[in-house]
């Protein structure tokens, strides 16, 4: 029985040492705080089109609703990607998955 001992208290380490080196879980509620508080905050690229038309892409934060989340007003942004022709009408535009969220207290 003395040599099951060893094993057993090796084996209790490294589930020790495993519990605390793994992340630390977060609730499906967790917020993250943006960088920058900007209303619409862009970056322009310019990009070439199949039919050799030029058009510039910027990255913009828009202003998708506003919600109470345990007593807190939380602000939701989502980054779209707005085509631009060389005239600066609007070709398109295309959600990504990036969120970003304000909370005020």
């Amino acid at each position: 029985m003395r040599k099951f001992y060893p094993f057993v208290l090796l084996l209790g380490v490294f589930a020790f040492i495993g519990y605390m080196e793994s992340p630390k879980m977060k609730p499906d509620d967790s917020l993250h705080y943006p960088v920058s508080t900007e209303k619409n905050e862009t970056e322009a690229v310019t990009t070439d089109v199949e039919d050799n038309s030029k058009l510039s892409m910027e990255l913009e934060m828009v202003h998708e609703g506003t919600k109470v989340v345990d007593g807190a007003k939380v602000e939701a942004y989502r980054e779209y990607e707005i085509y631009k022709d060389l005239e600066g009408n609007i070709v398109k535009e295309v959600p990504t998955e990036y969120y970003n969220y304000v909370r005020y207290e």
